[in-house]
């Protein structure tokens, strides 16, 4: 889990260096509460310079390295919620990025037995569908224009010259086109869905929107446990587990993925 991804001498701001400064001192220090402190310290800076960013470049996401650092550290500091929330952050922006992927799943290990934990989402299945993921909806969108048309071109030359090649090209254009606008509407459908992260050490879910109702679950979730947000209502979200469960939260008890 060492710091990668920037060039110290390159590097943007005295901020980041601090930052890497920090998390460095973390990796060295041998006394335990010096050694929270500081990659507590490191997980600060790292997400004053995501904050940064943000702010003087709105339209263009940090990189998936920084937030992948900023779960290192988060995750040295034992802030286990803060930790997986910036890995999924990283992964939301490079869903190959393996290294955050390995930690994630690591992160996951350390929550309680009975919390239940996504299934299948931290598992690459190859370089090719982990592009597909990076993709975003007006891509695809753009990839099927592109599609149908070159079905149609091949379509006009196969009337024009009764080439039996130029056909079949356009039935299997056809092909691909239908499944590139499936998979168009299947990231959008994955888009209405907001995942979240609980950053609180613990939170208790409760039946409904009222701090007075009674509570879930016997024990309070723990930091680090993601879900999916079904309803907001004022200060309380409706949240629902990876394993179908749902209860209550407060609304300041979670961060969204999306970054």
């Amino acid at each position: 889990m060492n710091v990668r991804g920037f060039d110290t001498a390159s590097a943007a701001g005295d901020t980041l260096q601090r930052a890497i400064q920090a998390y460095r001192s973390a990796l060295d220090e041998v006394q335990r509460d010096r050694r929270l402190e500081s990659f507590s310290r490191a997980e600060t800076l790292f997400t004053q310079v995501i904050a940064d960013q943000r702010s003087r470049t709105p339209n263009q996401l940090p990189s998936a390295d920084l937030y992948f650092n900023q779960g290192n550290a988060a995750l040295g500091a034992e802030h286990l919620g803060a930790a997986i929330l910036a890995y999924r952050r990283a992964l939301a922006i490079a869903p190959n990025h393996r290294r955050a992927r390995q930690n994630l799943e690591f992160a996951r290990t350390l929550l309680p037995d009975w919390v239940p934990v996504p299934e299948g989402d931290a598992i690459s299945f190859g370089s090719f569908f982990d592009w597909m993921q990076t993709i975003r909806a007006g891509q695809w969108n753009g990839i099927a224009a592109i599609m149908f048309l070159l079905a149609m071109a091949l379509a006009a030359f196969y009337l024009r010259t009764d080439k039996t090649v130029a056909r079949n090209l356009a039935v299997v254009l056809l092909i691909v086109w239908i499944g590139v606008l499936a998979r168009s509407w299947m990231h959008r459908s994955d888009a209405t869905e907001r995942i979240a992260v609980v950053i609180l050490p613990e939170v208790t879910a409760r039946s409904a929107d009222s701090i007075h109702s009674p509570a879930t679950f016997r024990e309070p979730l723990p930091g680090g446990v993601e879900v999916t947000v079904v309803e907001d209502r004022d200060e309380w979200v409706r949240v629902q587990l990876s394993d179908g469960r749902e209860a209550w939260l407060p609304a300041s008890a979670i961060e969204i993925v999306e970054p």
